[in-house]
């Protein structure tokens, strides 16, 4: 994917914004019904309750090749991987459900599992019920704390779509470390980030969002067979201050690569001798293609993209079923 305009566009949407409250080292948010929200600031070690959360247990109470002597934070990461991994494989591969699932979990000294909360955004009761009945498939064995058996307090999440059954978070890291990384490798990474992206409210400081953004972003200077046509009328319309230019190229290659991975159609967008490149027929596809998916996302005012007076002539375009006319007008 070879990308004609700046990296600042991709810079704007990346550069992360720090919330002024920050978790006390040795704490974590559990969930919680007391309180409004859900959720409520608790340590690490609830002595009085006898419950552990999973950064500090000696034993963790299922499977795992943790290795011993682990920091808190490597704790956490590789607890919360090998749950998820426990957890996805019981999933339906059909699952029409797109965004983020938080589970919480207590497993008892007698192996009981207890306390569990999943939480779905957009809320989805039947991605909810799917995962608490995977939970239930899950050989548990008491959690340890200093060769003592304890009530271990459980968390996990999950990003759908995700054809690696993993977090954008943790396939980024991934991705990062590939010293040679082959965008053959990363085709369906690509099309899950980006179809991720238009499927939750834009959230820059959100840690999914992000990575799905920058995994996506990583791509746009590779020369991968699919170009992507940026400029007209439309392109210009789109401003960097709210991130649409950065969107629609994102769009246009969602669009490109289900075009591939689910139709088997290359839409490269190359300069064909004796055809004007704006008027190409793929080129044209592709610009359509990706400016109804942007259009469709940013005319709902809940996800966050305000439209300007420009663009709004194409969202009304767009409403009437005569986008393709305005486009190329």
């Amino acid at each position: 994917m070879k990308k004609y305009t700046s990296n600042f566009l991709i810079i704007l949407l990346l550069i992360p914004i720090f919330s002024i409250g920050q978790i006390p080292k040795g704490h974590f948010l559990d969930a919680d019904d007391t309180t409004e929200k859900g959720i409520k600031l608790k340590p690490f070690k609830q002595e009085k309750e006898g419950i552990y959360h999973y950064a500090v247990l000696t034993e963790l109470p299922f499977a795992n090749d943790c290795d011993s002597g682990l920091s808190e934070k490597e704790q956490i990461a590789c607890s919360e991987e090998h749950l998820r991994n426990f957890i996805y494989p019981n999933l339906t591969s059909d699952i029409d459900f797109k965004g983020n699932v938080y589970v919480y979990l207590t497993i008892t000294e007698d192996v009981q599992v207890t306390n569990v909360t999943v939480s779905s955004y957009p809320k989805s009761e039947s991605v909810n019920k799917l995962i608490r009945k995977s939970i239930e498939s899950i050989d548990f064995k008491p959690g340890k704390y200093e060769d003592k058996i304890v009530k271990s307090r459980l968390w996990t999440s999950f990003t759908f779509p995700s054809s690696s059954n993993e977090l954008f978070s943790v396939s980024l890291a991934k991705m990062q470390k590939d010293e040679n990384p082959e965008y053959v490798n990363y085709e369906n990474l690509i099309f899950d980030a980006s179809s991720y992206i238009f499927s939750n409210p834009v959230y820059p400081n959100g840690t999914e969002f992000r990575a799905a953004a920058q995994i996506v972003g990583f791509w746009m200077n590779k020369d991968t067979g699919m170009n992507l046509p940026t400029f007209g009328d439309f392109f210009t319309s789109l401003t960097n201050k709210n991130q649409q230019q950065f969107l629609y190229i994102v769009a246009m290659i969602n669009y490109g690569l289900d075009q591939k991975i689910n139709h088997d159609r290359i839409l490269k967008c190359v300069k064909i001798e004796g055809q004007k490149f704006s008027e190409q027929e793929d080129v044209k596809e592709v610009q359509f293609g990706g400016a109804q998916i942007l259009l469709e996302f940013i005319g709902n005012e809940k996800n966050n993209v305000p439209i300007n007076s420009k663009t709004k002539k194409y969202f009304k375009a767009h409403q009437k079923n005569k986008l393709k006319e305005k486009l190329f007008e």
